[in-house]
């Protein structure tokens, strides 16, 4: 193990049994591996499990354990073998990316291993006119945006005119796990920075913040406001928090609002992925007048990856 691994920034592992980092086709790896998570591995898996980002063989510690003897959980970390292989999962402090020249930057666009972000859906998009009745709830997910100055050079001061999209929070959760890892550049950012390390665990929330961020929580319980149940009526869904001081933590919009991205009243236990401000409600705490684009149910399949 290396100095500050500990924190669980490799959510999975590529298991595929044969491959190897000094002979192994990289697109196979990424193709045919299976991604395991540390709760699922399993001992004969040894020697077959490698990093998402710099395909270097895992470790799980404890190998034959789900938990330490102090009752924390099991991880993957890297092999001091490949210490010389530059991965920057090894870190607790995870570093931005910044690109030599505009052309890598673009290559990584192209590549989809960088999305750059010039902000995200205000408005619900409207249905293609030959859209039939079982059109997806979400069909758009990314509009083109502006090309925009970037400034994720290398040298500072120095930025890139580059693509960006107008996104939603959907588009991020779909095909979460492989996003899990790609560098995103939100607005005002300094620099690029890996998806992984951009989430926010709303537990982790004490008071209130004016800058728009990427959250998230997990439903305890949500309440469909009024006594006649009209859908502009105001939808609290509270969120799991535990800070002291703080009486609560919730969603505060509209019922149709919410509803449009599969929050109802069984939604309790679904983890809820938000971009927005963290804003004073009373005695506690919450998102409010989000943009339809900026709020989304994250699919079950993913939820161990925001562990």
């Amino acid at each position: 193990m290396t100095e500050g691994e500990s924190n669980r920034r490799i959510k999975y592992a590529f298991q595929l049994p044969g491959w190897s980092f000094e002979n192994g086709n990289r697109d196979r790896l990424r193709r045919e591996a299976v991604k395991v998570a540390p709760s699922e591995y399993q001992v004969e898996m040894d020697g077959s499990t490698f990093c998402p980002v710099c395909y270097t063989n895992l470790n799980r510690v404890p190998k034959q354990k789900e938990h330490f003897s102090n009752g924390r959980e099991a991880y993957f970390c890297h092999l001091a073998a490949y210490k010389e292989i530059k991965c920057d999962l090894r870190s607790s402090r995870p570093e931005g990316k910044r690109y030599e020249t505009h052309e890598e930057a673009q290559k990584a666009i192209d590549d989809e291993n960088l999305v750059i972000v010039n902000g995200f859906m205000k408005e619900k998009p409207e249905l293609p006119q030959d859209a039939g009745d079982g059109y997806d709830e979400t069909p758009i997910e990314d509009l083109a945006g502006p090309i925009s100055d970037i400034p994720i050079a290398r040298h500072t001061g120095e930025s890139f005119k580059l693509p960006s999209k107008i996104t939603t929070v959907a588009g991020i959760c779909r095909n979460f796990d492989e996003n899990l890892y790609k560098y995103y550049y939100f607005p005002n950012q300094k620099h690029s920075i890996r998806l992984v390390d951009l989430l926010h665990s709303v537990e982790k929330i004490q008071e209130e913040h004016d800058e728009p961020k990427l959250y998230y929580g997990v439903i305890e319980s949500t309440v469909h406001l009024g006594e006649h149940k009209r859908p502009d009526n105001i939808r609290m869904t509270y969120l799991k928090n535990n800070q002291p001081g703080l009486q609560d933590f919730c969603i505060k919009l509209e019922d149709r609002h919410q509803k449009s991205h599969g929050i109802t009243d069984a939604s309790v236990g679904r983890t809820v992925i938000v971009y927005g401000e963290v804003s004073d409600n009373g005695t506690g705490l919450c998102f409010k007048n989000l943009g339809w684009g900026e709020l989304a149910l994250l699919p079950k399949k993913y939820e161990d990856l925001l562990g």
